[in-house]
């Protein structure tokens, strides 16, 4: 293992950081039987989580997911695990994926419903879908804090109205019509939080690459959308180094003077699926690469926090099979048969550096 250093920079303040999971699969799991146990004592996952400091939950979002292969989160889901989340006091990252599937870099699949429609019956219906959703949190009573406007959009959104592009295309018309989308969607979110209490991110991948991170900010710069966070994927087996992630937010803090926060990682603890050679497959190496990245974002002047991807995912044979399941298993914070993992001290252990 590293030395575990002790320290916190004079950028931030640990209470107002943010140590944030991605529980978006928890409620799938518990109805399939899945349990979780912190130190031989089974708990309820949130209280497992808040003890050990999390004080952010992240939850997407499908339009009309099929429930397959992960994908279930419904509105009606998603509302019941938001209101969990808030009663356990605890702040909520709302993810709009604008797909009735996984959206991501390599696809961002339109939803069925939307198909067809033209470039401003597409605009008007991310507004309506997005207020809508807003107002049924609301209604519900449980606003989230942060609101991502699409998932990964790296190449774009909606496909193929908008995108998919590339760096070598900042002024193709599909990253025009992804502005309008996510416009739309900035507008929604306002209408129904007209004192701007809700924070607006935009989400790509390439945590660790300067220029594709460039190429994306300085086109919705450009394109004057209205945003306040900017939110990466760092996940170190795709994504390059620490010192590339380190290099890459000094300058998106420089030069966008917004906050940054990694609403993506994970590191395996099992397995050797994507192999990453400064920190092993361990369960102490999972628990050094996070308390690694948590000193990275922090020292950074921007850097405001992190979101481990999926920390509960212990599906087993509840759904696509092992072969697929077990890549993210072997990420998660909890071993096979729900047992914390040394990562969960991650957040906690944090806090106290000085």
């Amino acid at each position: 293992m590293i030395e575990r250093k002790r320290f916190m920079t004079t950028a931030t303040n640990p209470q107002q950081f943010i140590w944030g999971m991605d529980l978006s699969m928890l409620k799938y799991a518990e109805d399939h039987g899945v349990q979780y146990s912190d130190a031989g004592v089974f708990k309820a996952p949130l209280t497992i989580f808040q003890e050990h400091g999390t004080n952010y939950v992240r939850l997407r979002l499908f339009v009309n997911p099929n429930g397959k292969d992960g994908q279930v989160n419904t509105l009606a889901y998603t509302l019941e695990l938001a209101g969990r989340v808030k009663r356990a006091k605890l702040a909520i990252l709302l993810d709009f994926h604008y797909s009735d599937e996984w959206a991501d870099p390599g696809r961002q699949t339109m939803p069925a419903e939307w198909q067809g429609l033209s470039h401003t019956e597409l605009t008007d219906r991310v507004f309506t879908y997005t207020r809508d959703v807003m107002l049924a949190f609301d209604l519900a009573g449980c606003l989230p804090d942060t609101v991502a406007i699409g998932n990964e959009i790296t190449n774009g959104m909606m496909w193929p109205a908008a995108g998919p592009f590339s760096a070598a295309a900042s002024s193709a018309p599909e990253f025009d019509a992804m502005a309008d989308f996510l416009k739309a969607g900035i507008r929604a979110v306002r209408a129904c939080d007209p004192e701007k209490s809700i924070q607006i991110m935009l989400h790509i991948d390439q945590g660790g690459s300067r220029d594709v991170c460039r190429f994306f900010f300085d086109g919705v710069c450009a394109r004057d959308v209205d945003f306040d966070i900017i939110g990466l994927s760092y996940y170190p087996f795709w994504h390059g180094t620490l010192s590339d992630l380190a290099q890459n937010l000094a300058f998106l803090s420089d030069v966008y003077e917004k906050d940054i926060i990694i609403v993506e990682t994970g590191h395996d603890w099992n397995g050797q699926e994507q192999p990453c050679l400064a920190f092993p497959h361990t369960p102490d190496g999972q628990l050094d690469f996070l308390m690694a990245l948590i000193h990275t974002v922090a020292a950074s002047p921007g850097g405001k926090g992190i979101f481990y991807w999926a920390p509960e995912w212990i599906m087993g044979e509840h759904w696509h099979g092992p072969a697929w399941s077990n890549v993210w298993e072997n990420r998660a914070m909890f071993d096979r048969q729900g047992n914390a993992l040394p990562s969960i001290h991650a957040f906690e252990a944090s806090r106290t550096w000085k």
